[in-house]
């Protein structure tokens, strides 16, 4: 079968894209999405303008591919593809994302036409390696660059991302502490030019003459740090590991 000139449908092209960010280092070897000699013109990698089967399924007269293999292998330390399938299937089936038709992944196939229950699939290729996705033909939905959501899915953290994320706290506490050495406690209180780190010093040599009205101001300052520093582990400890 000779083919013209085609597209993928854009709600697939924002699900790709969403996939490369989900999971940047991921496999791509049974990634496709124009189909091969394998697949029949039924089949919604064929472009539809050029299948007698498919042509009219839709509204318009582009010439559009409404499917998209990913491969399976992601490379992420706790997310794999039975993770994104379901949690596609999730949203499917509470009626949040309409733009799907039906996923094959692993010998099953879920489809819309069926609620979204799951069944055996038994086509020639089991699907092992790569799960499928194939779009509506419906305009509207068939052209929605809205998110899918992957980014809602819990990623733990990989060595690096820990490496990076100890090294931004030490950034940020770096930053307050610089910031309470070199604010003016004196200015801030109406009295003498005075930096924090210069009134600690002074507290030093002059034991208990530091003036009561710039304890407080200092002391708020560090207060700060210190909740800076709660809030950024806090946030660090809610990553799924």
């Amino acid at each position: 079968m000779t083919m013209s000139e085609w597209i993928v449908v854009p709600c697939l092209l924002r699900l790709r894209a969403e996939f490369n960010e989900l999971a940047p280092r991921r496999r791509k070897g049974a990634e496709g999405t124009i189909g091969d000699e394998n697949h029949d013109s039924t089949s919604d990698h064929t472009p539809d303008e050029d299948s007698k089967f498919l042509r009219h399924r839709d509204a318009d007269d582009v010439n559009e591919v409404h499917a998209l293999d990913v491969d399976s292998e992601l490379r992420l330390p706790a997310v794999s593809m039975e993770t994104v399938v379901q949690f596609l299937l999730g949203r499917c089936r509470s009626g949040a994302e309409r733009r799907l038709r039906y996923i094959i992944f692993n010998e099953r196939i879920w489809e819309a036409s069926n609620d979204w229950k799951r069944a055996d699939y038994d086509g020639d290729d089991p699907h092992t390696n790569h799960a499928h996705f194939s779009a509506s033909y419906k305009t509207e939905l068939e052209a929605s660059t809205a998110s899918w959501h992957l980014e809602d899915i819990p990623v733990a953290l990989t060595d690096d991302d820990k490496k990076w994320l100890s090294a931004e706290i030490a950034k940020q506490v770096r930053g307050c502490v610089n910031d309470i050495w070199e604010h003016n406690i004196g200015r801030a209180t109406g009295g003498a030019d005075l930096s924090a780190q210069g009134a600690l010093i002074t507290a030093n040599v002059r034991a208990g003459t530091l003036a009561n009205r710039q304890v407080p101001d200092l002391a708020d300052g560090m207060g700060r740090v210190a909740s800076s520093v709660a809030q950024m582990k806090a946030a660090l400890a809610a990553v799924p590991q």
